[in-house]
């Protein structure tokens, strides 16, 4: 992934506009980034909330989910933010 990444990086000439793949490859990633990054702080969330409201003061399971949900609105909100700044404002040449 990296390679192709750094060919597409690469040949793209830097006075001129981004073009669609290269676009679309680098949405992924942020994507893809934030994802695993607030996906494994939602997930260390519902660990904490499991042991803590789960097992000690007996909350039902399905609030052990409720962080981790939470975490992926989150990233998907941070995401929407990075690709509209990406979109609107980088690779324009």
């Amino acid at each position: 992934m990296e390679s192709i990444i750094r060919g597409l990086l690469a040949q793209q000439d830097p006075a001129k506009k981004h073009t669609l793949l290269t676009r679309l490859i680098i949405s992924a990633i942020i994507v893809f980034a934030n994802a695993v990054l607030y996906g494994s702080y939602g997930v260390v969330a519902a660990i904490v909330t499991y042991l803590l409201g789960v097992e000690w003061i007996g909350l039902p399971l399905i609030w052990m989910f409720v962080p981790f949900y939470l975490m992926l609105l989150y990233s998907g909100w941070r995401s929407l933010v990075m690709l509209l700044d990406y979109w609107r404002n980088y690779g324009h040449g």
